[in-house]
C-alpha cells in the first residue's frame, strides 16, 4: 500500500513539473495580453553583394540596427525579422525575389528596392499583391507615373537632383563646354538626360551624350572623345564602379583639369578606391542627408550606435534605411501590421520625424519636399567631404 502510495505521489509531482514548464514557455513566448507574439517579416530588396554593394549595405545595416533596438525594448505588439533579399543590384533578379516575398503571407512590408531598374521590376508585382514597398535611394522620376498605391519614395527624385548638377556646372565650374555620358541604365540615363536638357535650356554649350556598358573595364573610347572636345566638364550618370575608372583613366591620359560630376551613384567607397588619387575634386550631388555631418542629438546617437555595431561610420543613405525602418515600427506601434493598414498608415503620415528629413507622402508616393547635398572627393583624406546642401554651395 505505502509503495502504491508514493508511485501515485511522484506520478502527480511529475504531472505538475510538466504543466509548470508548459506554463513557462508560453509565457517566455508571449507578448501584450499573454498571447503569443507574432512574427512579421520586412523585406530588404537591393545589391547586397557585387559591385554595387556599398551603395546599398549602409542602409540596410542601419535598418537592421532600428528592428534589433525596437525588438530589445519589448513594446512592440510584433517580433520584427529584417529578411535580406540580394539582387545585386540587377534588375532581371527582382521579380524572382517579389514572387517570393508575395507568396509568404508573414512579409507585410518592403525597404527597397534600392535601384530604380529593380524598382520598376519588382513593383509590378509587389503593388497588385497589396505589400508596401519604400524606396530609400531609386530616383528615377517615372516610378511615381505608375500609379502604384503602395509604393514610397522616400528620397527626391532625379527632377531635383539633375538640375543642381547642371547649376553646379554652369554656376559653379563654369566650364567651356560638358561632355555627357552614361551607362544606358533607368537611373544613369535618366538623371544624364535630365541634367543634359537643363544645360541645354540654360544655353551651355553640350557634347552629344555618350553610352557605356554596366561591367565595362576599358573606357579609352571614351576619354579619347572627352580629350578631343576639349570640354573641361564631363557628367557621368551612372555607377561607382565605372565612373572611378573613368575617372582614373582620364587622370592617366592628361586629363587631371577636367571635373567629372556624377550624382549619388557613384558616391562611395568603391568609387574612392577606384579613381585613387586621380579622383581629387570630383562632384558628387545626393538627395541624400549627410548623417555624419548633423548636429541633432538623435542623429549623433544613430552614428554612435552605428559605427559600435559595424566598426565603421553610416555610409550613403544609412540614415534613409535608419528612417524608414522607424516607419514601420511607428505603424506597429500603432497596431497596424497587415500590409493594407501599413500602406494606409504610410500615406497617413504628416512631417514624420527622421533623422534626415521630415516626412510627407503625396498620393503617388512622392515626398510633398527634398532637398539636395553636394560633395567632393577629397584624396588627402580620402573620403567625399559635405559641401553642404544646393541652395548653399550653388549662388548666383
Amino acid at each position: 500500500m505505502r509503495s502504491k502510495a508514493f508511485i501515485r505521489l511522484l506520478a502527480i509531482v511529475a504531472v505538475l513539473g510538466l504543466l509548470a514548464a508548459a506554463c513557462s514557455k508560453k509565457s517566455n513566448t508571449s507578448g501584450g495580453g499573454g498571447s503569443a507574439q507574432k512574427t512579421v517579416k520586412i523585406a530588404f530588396i537591393g545589391a547586397l553583394s557585387g559591385d554595387y554593394k556599398l551603395l546599398v549595405i549602409p542602409s540596410e545595416q542601419a535598418a537592421q540596427l532600428a528592428f534589433d533596438q525596437a525588438n530589445a525594448a519589448g513594446d512592440l505588439p510584433v517580433k520584427i525579422e529584417l529578411v535580406p533579399e540580394d539582387t545585386q543590384g540587377d534588375p532581371a533578379q527582382a521579380p524572382a525575389v517579389a514572387d517570393k516575398i508575395v507568396s509568404d503571407p508573414a512579409f507585410v512590408g518592403v525597404i527597397g528596392p534600392a535601384f530604380s531598374g529593380e524598382s520598376q521590376a519588382a513593383g509590378t508585382k509587389l503593388d497588385p499583391a497589396g505589400i508596401p514597398f519604400v524606396t530609400q535611394s531609386a530616383t528615377n522620376p517615372p516610378l511615381a507615373d505608375n500609379g502604384w498605391t503602395h509604393w514610397f519614395r522616400a528620397v527626391g527624385n532625379d527632377n531635383s537632383q539633375g538640375p543642381v548638377g547642371a547649376d553646379y556646372i554652369t554656376k559653379v565650374l563654369k566650364p567651356n563646354c560638358t561632355f555627357m555620358a552614361s551607362d544606358g541604365s533607368a537611373y544613369g540615363k535618366g538623371l544624364a538626360d535630365i541634367v543634359q536638357q537643363t544645360l541645354t535650356d540654360g544655353g551651355a554649350k553640350v557634347e552629344k551624350q555618350q553610352t557605356v556598358q554596366p561591367g565595362q573595364k576599358d573606357f579609352s573610347a571614351l576619354v579619347s572623345k572627352i580629350k578631343s572636345s576639349g570640354c573641361k566638364a564631363v557628367f557621368y550618370g551612372g555607377y561607382s564602379p565605372e565612373a572611378g575608372l573613368i575617372r582614373k583613366q582620364m587622370g592617366t591620359s592628361g586629363l587631371s583639369d577636367v571635373t567629372l560630376v556624377g550624382g549619388d551613384g557613384i558616391k562611395d567607397d568603391t568609387f574612392t578606391g577606384t579613381a585613387g588619387s586621380a579622383g581629387n575634386g570630383t562632384i558628387a550631388t545626393c538627395p541624400c542627408a549627410s548623417i555624419a555631418d548633423s548636429t541633432d542629438p538623435a542623429a549623433k546617437q544613430f552614428v554612435t550606435d552605428f559605427t559600435a555595431k559595424y566598426g565603421t561610420p553610416p555610409g550613403i543613405y544609412a540614415g534613409e534605411g535608419w528612417d524608414i525602418a522607424q516607419m514601420y515600427i511607428a505603424a506597429f506601434k500603432a497596431g497596424k501590421t497587415t500590409p493594407q493598414q501599413i500602406t494606409d498608415f504610410l500615406h497617413g503620415l504628416s512631417g514624420f520625424k527622421g533623422l534626415t528629413k521630415s516626412y510627407t507622402f503625396q498620393s503617388n508616393g512622392e515626398l510633398d519636399s527634398s532637398s539636395v547635398t553636394i560633395y567632393v572627393y577629397k584624396d588627402d583624406n580620402g573620403s567625399w567631404s559635405y559641401l553642404g546642401t544646393a541652395s548653399d554651395v550653388i549662388t548666383g
